[in-house]
């Protein structure tokens, strides 16, 4: 089973994923807040984070960096923000992917699927 964390402060947008992903195989853990995000990571092993950008108290784009000294986890940007500015820099800063809201939750699951195989196979690669 795939395991995701989730950081969203929409709860009924993070319910509605989280059904979503759950119906296909991927265990989500949904949290509000970026920093006990960060602290989920810290001590679960997750294979992708799925993550908002408009957050309480810290802005998703101040999360990437924070991740990415620590961690090369996935990352799915999940924002209402469609702004080509706040998709360069979220890329640019670590974010494997970015998806502006509204989205199909079928999208959704595709490219999760799609960013694992990519990272399974680099892992692969690595060990050979």
């Amino acid at each position: 089973m795939i395991n995701i964390l989730m950081i969203e402060d929409d709860y009924d947008i993070a319910q509605i994923l989280t059904e979503y992903l759950s119906n296909h195989d991927i265990k989500v853990t949904s949290v509000e807040e970026p920093y006990i995000g960060l602290s989920h990571l810290t001590q679960e092993e997750y294979d992708l984070l799925i993550l908002d950008l408009t957050l309480p108290g810290i802005d998703g784009l101040e999360v990437i960096p924070k991740i990415r000294k620590t961690s090369s986890i996935p990352i799915i940007v999940s924002s209402a923000r469609d702004d080509i500015t706040d998709k360069v820099i979220a890329m640019e800063r670590g974010a494997d992917d970015y998806m502006p809201k509204p989205y199909d939750p079928r999208e959704l699951v595709t490219r999760i699927k799609t960013i694992l195989r990519r990272t399974q196979i680099q892992l692969e690669n690595s060990q050979n």
